[in-house]
């Protein structure tokens, strides 16, 4: 039909090559990409590539509880093992120190995503399935053009049902703020400052009986909470997010909007998957290497964050160039449209308990600011929160403990006590006794900061 149909079949018959493509689709790649896709963070770059265990997406194993991972509200006394599928997965992408990350979490509104679209599908995704299409057509290679076909399939169905677990976070979010609004905190509270005083007017009177509780305050739902999550590598992060937010967005699991488009998409990727994976096998040669190059190229950089707004790729080549040598460098990322994440950390002079800092005073970190009901305006850059001056020496490595960290929360009694119960804080004189003292310490060089 065509000259170079029967070149291309007589070059596949001579190189003699055989590919496994049925083993790579259904094998490699699939913890990768439940990791991946999971946490919810698309590339700007590969979002709309085939990638490989497209079965993951179909199968929704994508959104999965994890085990291992541990959320501790400490302002709430709440300690929960359920997190969300994304929140786990979301966390296990991240480069995390040991004691030192925080992650604020805000609600905003994300600016729209054109720079996606442009890049991504239209210089990037479009040339490279059509070119696919082209070759299988002009070749008259019509498995491989169903093999093309189920990919493309299969990328609308990832990015389908994405967008379904964004909107169901952001559903989430929506239900959380208006439990807040109803909540009336302002005018709980005026009633819980009218008992007080009725209390203590009560109490000098002398006609208050021991059965007379007192009133108990109530909490402001959108106050920073304390809470600090053990990831399943036993690292410590502090979250900082408004309580209400807490429990609607880190545990419960996303309210998908459209479950019966969802469904279709479930079993429209099974059928794709199966389509893929009998062409793939039955298609010429040349498509086979076409195919399995793109999917593996794109599997692999998508599986290192390549695009991806939490990617910390461009950090590292700067900071290996001399462009940047804060090892502290953040970053912010927007998980669905309206939840933002902000990684920073402590800095690292933290860590250092010593009584002498050479007569200067220790830096500030802004988000213990915000532990304390303080509003931040504008996000700052690690050198704002850390100036070289009070740099640790880096020839000296301080261990990172849980200790220092619990110390740099400035927890109540109330909150040291949920600790003791969950048994983060150990039964021992000499460790309560540092700890009381790391504390008192922190308080000082947080007022002489201020």
């Amino acid at each position: 039909m065509y000259p170079w149909h029967a070149k291309l079949a007589s070059w596949a018959e001579g190189t003699g090559l055989h590919i496994d493509a049925l083993g790579l689709v259904t094998l490699l790649g699939a913890e990768e990409m439940d990791r991946s896709i999971g946490r919810l963070v698309p590339s700007l770059y590969f979002d709309f590539l085939p990638l490989l265990g497209a079965f993951v997406v179909a199968g929704n194993r994508f959104t999965q509880k994890k085990s291992g991972f541990t959320l501790y509200n400490v302002s709430e006394g709440i300690m929960t093992t359920e997190l969300a599928g994304w929140f786990s997965r979301w966390l296990q992408g991240q480069e995390l120190h040991r004691v030192r990350s925080i992650i604020h979490w805000e609600v905003g509104d994300r600016p729209p995503r054109w720079r996606s679209f442009l890049i991504g599908l239209l210089l990037i995704s479009v040339p490279t399935h059509g070119t696919l299409i082209a070759l299988t057509v002009l070749a008259a290679d019509w498995w491989g053009f169903a093999n093309v076909m189920a990919m493309i399939v299969s990328v609308v169905v990832r990015y389908i049902q994405v967008a379904q677990n964004q909107a169901g976070i952001d559903r989430n979010i929506k239900d959380a703020q208006q439990e807040a609004q109803s909540y009336n905190y302002r005018q709980k509270f005026e009633i819980y400052e009218a008992a007080i005083a009725h209390h203590e007017e009560l109490h000098q009177k002398g006609t208050i009986s021991e059965e007379t509780k007192l009133p108990v305050e109530p909490r402001d739902p959108n106050e920073i909470a304390k809470v600090i999550v053990i990831t399943e590598d036993s690292k410590a992060v502090t979250i900082a997010a408004p309580r209400y937010l807490v429990k609607q967005a880190f545990t419960a699991s996303p309210q998908i909007p459209n479950r019966v488009l969802y469904t279709m998409c479930q079993w429209t990727g099974w059928v794709a998957f199966a389509v893929h994976v009998i062409s793939i096998g039955m298609a010429g040669l040349y498509t086979q290497i076409c195919s399995v190059v793109i999917i593996l190229v794109a599997t692999v950089l998508t599986a290192h964050k390549v695009g991806c707004e939490d990617s910390t790729l461009l950090p590292l080549l700067r900071s290996k160039i001399g462009q940047s040598t804060d090892e502290d460098m953040g970053y912010s990322c927007w998980v669905s449209s309206r939840l933002k994440a902000t990684l920073s950390s402590y800095p690292a002079s933290y860590t250092d308990w010593s009584d002498t800092q050479q007569g200067r005073k220790l830096p500030s970190v802004q988000e213990i600011n915000e532990f304390r009901g303080v509003s931040r305006r504008s996000r700052r850059k690690p050198t704002d929160i850390e100036s070289p001056s009070s740099k640790p020496d880096i020839s000296v490595k301080v261990p990172e403990r849980r200790q220092d960290l619990y110390a740099w929360l400035d927890l109540t009694t109330e909150e040291d006590s949920h600790l003791n119960f969950w048994g983060l804080i150990p039964h021992n004189k000499e460790w309560k006794n540092m700890y009381l003292e790391k504390k008192a310490k922190h308080r000082r060089r947080m007022s002489e900061s201020c």
